[in-house]
């Protein structure tokens, strides 16, 4: 149990982790072999009402917070597989995005479907010439008598392919020098798949996901007034303060999965013998493993109180990407370690920990960079000169 954690939060592990047992490494490679969504993983999520762990209970979730939210991700990561960044796009920017700047009308509508497992979610942001620099999005909405139509490029779009909903992030307004943050508009574009206006193109990519990447074409996409998230050329503001809760999330499936290379490394290390001994009882294995388990215990204090200061609805900039910094980094030196505790088996499909690796060597460039992130920390933390 965490620093501050109640015996809900204790319960809330065990019973996350008793799902994620059941789904083991063999059916996590099969999916993503097959670039097939876990289905009965999802279900059985749903089923425990973890998918509306922060959905309100009148919208039919479970009325808790993003502490909550983390410790799920967590434990569902540790468990192994994708189990935890699973979590991101559907509850994060689609029920925590909805429940915070939704109309009622768009809570009624979508929020029990997230919960009870019946709708999932793409998020279609980053952009060919537009990475990181979002005020630099040219995909754009322009008015009608009906709604709006968008045209525009998106690329490294995850899940497409299994999402029932869009979060598109579209500019509505001329860029201003003077007013930057002025003119972006997010909508909510139903059944993606299946629209008018929509081409895709799959785009390669070696990360072992079972979700593909693809690059999303809009011409002239229809979307009406009803599916504006918020406020027209407002929507920096609620993609930025949902984007907080995406930092947090992520850093938890990364502090998982390095806490799950760390379990694997030491398992392995307690069996496998060299010299007449397990090779745990050399300082050279047993030490990195242990310097990253604690690295990754102190990882998980920050990501906490990220979680905790924005349940509290206070700033957790700082916070949220100080634990996507360090969990990103320790867990990639974690899986690092792990595999060279395995030797040749670290490289190896049936081991696990090189998966492992490199899931958690993405999470250094998405969804931002840690370049970037250090920039946040040292213009708005620490008063230093923009520097980029």
């Amino acid at each position: 149990m965490v620093l501050g954690e109640t015996e809900m939060h204790d319960l809330i592990r065990e019973s996350v982790r008793e799902i994620a047992s059941d789904f083991d490494h063999d059916y996590w490679r099969e999916h993503v072999e097959e670039k097939r969504f876990p289905t009965e993983y999802w279900e059985a999520l749903a089923d425990d009402g973890w998918l509306g762990v922060a959905i309100p209970e009148e919208y039919g979730g479970e009325g808790m917070g993003m502490l909550e939210m983390t410790i799920i991700i967590e434990e569902l990561s540790r468990g192994g597989g994708q189990g935890g960044i699973v979590f991101v796009l559907t509850p994060v920017f689609g029920g925590i995005g909805i429940t915070r700047h939704g109309s009622e009308a768009q809570k009624r509508e979508y929020l029990p479907k997230i919960a009870d497992g019946e709708m999932r979610f793409c998020m279609a942001l980053t952009e060919p010439q537009a990475g990181t620099n979002t005020l630099n999005i040219e995909t754009t909405a322009e008015e009608t008598d009906e709604g709006w139509r968008v045209s525009g490029e998106k690329t490294f779009i995850s899940g497409v392919e299994n999402a029932d909903t869009m979060l598109l992030v579209a500019r509505t307004s001329e860029f201003d020098p003077s007013n930057p943050t002025h003119g972006v508009t997010l909508f909510l574009v139903d059944d993606p798949t299946e629209r008018d206006g929509i081409s895709l193109s799959e785009v390669e990519t070696s990360v072992p996901w079972f979700e593909k990447q693809y690059a999303v074409r809009y011409d002239d996409l229809a979307v009406r007034e009803e599916d504006v998230l918020g406020t027209v050329d407002g929507g920096l503001y609620l993609l930025w303060d949902t984007l907080n809760t995406e930092r947090i999330g992520g850093a938890a499936s990364a502090l998982g999965g390095g806490l799950r290379a760390v379990d694997l490394a030491v398992d392995y290390a307690g069996d496998r013998e060299v010299f007449g001994a397990p090779i745990g009882s050399h300082q050279a294995i047993q030490h990195p493993i242990a310097e990253s388990y604690a690295k990754l215990t102190a990882a998980r204090e920050v990501t906490y109180k990220a979680a905790k200061k924005w349940d509290e609805d206070e700033d957790c900039g700082m916070e949220a990407n100080a634990a996507k910094l360090l969990t990103s980094r320790f867990g990639t030196e974690a899986a690092d370690r792990a595999i060279q505790a395995h030797g040749g088996n670290g490289f190896t499909p049936e081991y696990e920990v090189f998966a492992i690796w490199q899931n958690l060597r993405l999470t250094q460039t998405a969804p931002v960079s840690n370049e970037m992130v250090l920039n946040y920390i040292g213009e708005h933390e620490l008063g230093m000169p923009r520097s980029y």
